[in-house]
């Protein structure tokens, strides 16, 4: 695209008046000045559309675009294709990239141009103020990249993460009917033969408390497991890769039961930090 900057972030905000102002801020402290922010306002009843707008007022950077609640699903899709860039970076509306995210993946991306998915690794925050660094690829088979077994068992910490356009255009965008769609979405996305590399840097904050989307574990993982057999569905997999969809499956009806017994006692922030400890690992 002509004049395009060199990476796109992707904001979906809804009611996110309370964190977005400091979501943009980090993308505004980066060392590397070549990117746009597309916020798409998905449907708010708060202020998160007047905050939007006055920060794009004030930084010419960054573009809103307002449309009718579709989930975060379709909320990344319009901003994908409001995005003038290759290079799609995702961001949620409550969590934060450190100032040398897009120096340090502008540098990776070029030293790594058979890969089109790039991670980094980063930090749980809680709202106690404790803050545990992800340890999602001390359990690859090789820390430099996330294979589809991989991606089965543990997918990678994808705050941050950056994806080409081509990604987006296979797999056709996220979709706008289910919950986790990134998961399903980098599912399809290496069924695809897409490959992932691992810029094993802590430089994104993912924060998490009792009310966001992805703190519901179990539905999340209810989720997980039909997007798994969705992408069994698809034909795509080689015979190891449908074995380890099928063993990912059991182990995350494994985990539900888990969840929902510790969950009496400890609520699901607690079922999930004390899950972590005992695996070692972001499950």
């Amino acid at each position: 695209m002509a004049d395009a900057p060199c990476f796109s972030v992707t904001v979906p905000a809804y009611n996110a008046a309370d964190t977005l102002g400091e979501t943009v801020a980090s993308v505004q402290a980066q060392t590397f000045g070549d990117w746009e922010l597309v916020i798409v306002d998905d449907g708010s009843t708060d202020d998160t559309f007047a905050l939007a707008q006055a920060l794009a007022d004030a930084d010419p950077r960054i573009r809103v675009v307002q449309q009718e609640n579709r989930g975060s699903g379709g909320a990344y899709n319009t901003a994908v294709r409001a995005a003038r860039s290759d290079l799609l970076v995702m961001l949620s509306a409550d969590d934060l990239i450190l100032p040398s995210h897009l120096e340090r993946f502008d540098a990776f991306i070029r030293d790594n141009p058979d890969a089109a998915i790039f991670s980094s690794s980063g930090y749980y925050d809680y709202d106690d103020g404790t803050r545990e660094v992800c340890k999602l690829q001390d359990v690859w088979g090789d820390r430099s990249t996330c294979t589809m077994i991989d991606l089965l068992g543990a997918c990678f910490y994808n705050m941050g993460a950056v994806y080409r356009r081509e990604v987006f255009d296979t797999v056709g965008g996220f979709r706008e009917d289910i919950y986790a769609e990134d998961y399903h979405f980098f599912l399809l996305a290496f069924a695809h033969g897409f490959e992932h590399r691992l810029l094993d840097e802590p430089l994104a904050i993912h924060r998490r408390n009792a009310v966001q989307k992805s703190s519901n574990a179990i539905i999340v993982r209810e989720a997980n497991i039909a997007s798994v057999q969705e992408t069994i569905d698809t034909g795509l997999l080689t015979p190891d890769e449908v074995e380890a969809a099928k063993r990912a499956i059991a182990r995350l009806k494994n985990n539900i039961r888990m969840r929902r017994i510790l969950g009496v006692f400890l609520g699901p922030i607690g079922a999930t930090r004390l899950i972590n400890r005992v695996r070692g690992r972001h499950p």
